[in-house]
């Protein structure tokens, strides 16, 4: 994760910040306490619910629905179509 997530996302939210340099670190995605519970997901990230997603009209959640999600499929080897929000957010209850 660290030689392949981690630059390849850094440079994702390091362009859509129009930032110089990524603040993307892994505790960002795992959490503040991600070695305590091995680097676990859904962890660290807010909580969504299934019912109220986010408004697909804000920057922030076309960038997530159109480059990050399927990004980090790709990154993780697995399909397009069955990895949501939810590989990385935690469900709210």
């Amino acid at each position: 994760m660290t030689f392949l997530v981690l630059p390849n996302m850094g440079r994702l939210f390091q362009r859509f910040d129009g930032k110089v340099s990524p603040a993307l670190t892994c505790r960002t995605c795992h959490g503040v306490d991600a070695e305590r519970v091995a680097y676990a997901m859904p962890h660290g990230l807010p909580a969504l619910d299934a019912r109220g997603m986010p408004d697909a009209s804000r920057p922030i959640v076309r960038f997530m629905t159109d480059e990050v999600t399927p990004t980090m499929a790709d990154l993780l080897g697995v399909d397009r179509e069955r990895f949501t929000c939810f590989g990385c957010h935690p469900r709210k209850s």
